[in-house]
């Protein structure tokens, strides 16, 4: 549920041993986070949309500047180099520069594993998008695609980086209208107010750093390296351990030019990309109202809860989102239940992932200003997700399997 920056979260995956013990990137990554999601909560809370946008965008935008003039330059020299004489030394030099240049030019970024939702087969779906952005006003995304994550979220395609919406099926399975239009606007609420030259700068450039600390260190996501000592004692001093601390240690120290400039990028685009996020929540009230966005939410901080459920399904050999669709059935929260949920949030500091404010902080932005939507209004979405609904059940029986596979191989 979310703009991703630079890529889009998977659903979110069951808590692990691994997940507690986060590396020292991770850890000054989510610092700089929560320092500010806490001030753009205090703003947001304080005047709502009518907060000023931070000073650190115009910094943000001049950094990302640099570092694509600073590509260009570095091709330009390595262009010339290889023009010019030299000998075998220099040749091995111009052959690691292009390998190293390969690895950090931009390139069109796809969609992967969420097929295309087509305007001619799926009409519904592409008129409930268009309604929602045009009463948010934006254009809607240049295409609509769905996939299995319990999420879904907007991302940038192509050179241009041209915003595509994802919609998690099984996600949608669960909600309720009402949370399913809070969902669309708070996904659709990340393109209110989007530079398209703004996106393209930023987003590339921050490809860019991060190509160039992976160069070094291997950096999944949340991790500083995937090199760790082996627990094996092969004969102590020389053998296979200690050199594979030596290695990892010596990586380290050669990687922190590259990681300490992408995380002087991450912390500036932090309080950019945390208003952005709690922007997208107010605006998804807006559209469906701030009950349902905050059911929403609730639903949300329950992923783990649904993957059990269509876990266990798959287990009894039924079809997952059989299962999953019961859970739009259940009655709404009671206000007990609601501030126990609010209490949850904020004891345990539970968040969608390392890149988002924490949910309590989220749910205490959007209850702040309590929005109703007018009745009509609301019913007349309504209509739409129910049209648009009708379309996404015929996606059902071919991804029923799919999901399923996903769901044991979790499990197991």
């Amino acid at each position: 549920m979310s703009e991703p920056h630079p890529a889009a979260p998977p659903s979110r995956p069951l808590p692990t041993p691994e997940d507690e013990r986060l590396s020292w990137f991770a850890r000054q990554q989510r610092a700089s986070v929560d320092r500010a999601a806490e001030r753009v909560h205090r703003e947001l809370v304080a005047h709502g949309h009518a907060a000023k946008p931070p000073l650190a965008s115009t910094g943000l935008l001049t950094f990302s500047a640099v570092v694509l003039i600073a590509l260009v330059a570095a091709f330009a020299v390595l262009t010339w180099a290889t023009f010019a004489p030299k000998g075998w030394l220099g040749w091995a030099g111009v052959v690691l520069g292009w390998v190293v240049m390969a690895g950090l030019l931009p390139r069109p970024h796809r969609v992967a594993d969420a097929p295309t939702l087509s305007s001619d087969d799926f009409p519904g779906t592409h008129r409930l998008v268009a309604a929602l952005s045009t009463e948010l006003g934006v254009r809607p995304p240049a295409s609509i695609h769905v996939n299995l994550d319990f999420n879904a979220f907007v991302t940038g395609t192509g050179w241009r980086l041209r915003p595509a919406l994802v919609i998690g099926l099984p996600c949608w399975t669960c909600l309720t209208d009402d949370e399913r239009i809070a969902l669309l606007g708070h996904e659709l609420g990340h393109l209110v107010g989007r530079d398209q030259g703004r996106v393209v700068v930023v987003g590339q450039a921050h490809r860019v750093l991060e190509r160039l600390a992976t160069l070094i260190t291997p950096l999944p996501a949340g991790a500083y390296s995937g090199l760790t000592p082996s627990t094996v004692d092969d004969g102590g001093w020389g053998g296979t351990a200690t050199m594979n601390w030596m290695g990892s240690g010596l990586l380290r120290v050669l990687s922190l030019p590259s990681l300490a400039l992408l995380l002087a990028f991450e912390r500036l685009a932090a309080r950019d990309s945390q208003r952005r996020e709690c922007l997208a929540d107010l605006r998804a009230a807006d559209i469906a109202g701030t009950v349902a966005t905050e059911r929403l939410m609730l639903s949300m901080m329950n992923t783990s809860g649904l993957l059990t459920l269509a876990g266990a399904a798959v287990r009894r050999r039924e079809d997952p989102f059989e299962a999953l669709e019961q859970v739009r059935a259940r009655p709404a929260p009671t206000p007990t239940a609601v501030s126990e949920a609010h209490a949850r949030a904020r004891a345990t500091g539970l968040r969608w992932d390392d890149g988002h404010p924490r949910d309590d902080l989220r749910l205490e932005v959007i209850t702040a200003r309590p929005v109703t939507v007018d009745a009509a209004a609301l019913a007349t979405r309504r209509l739409l997700v129910e049209a648009a609904d009708h379309e996404l059940r015929t996606l059902r029986p071919g991804l029923s399997r799919e999901l399923s596979h996903e769901l044991l191989e979790a499990c197991f």
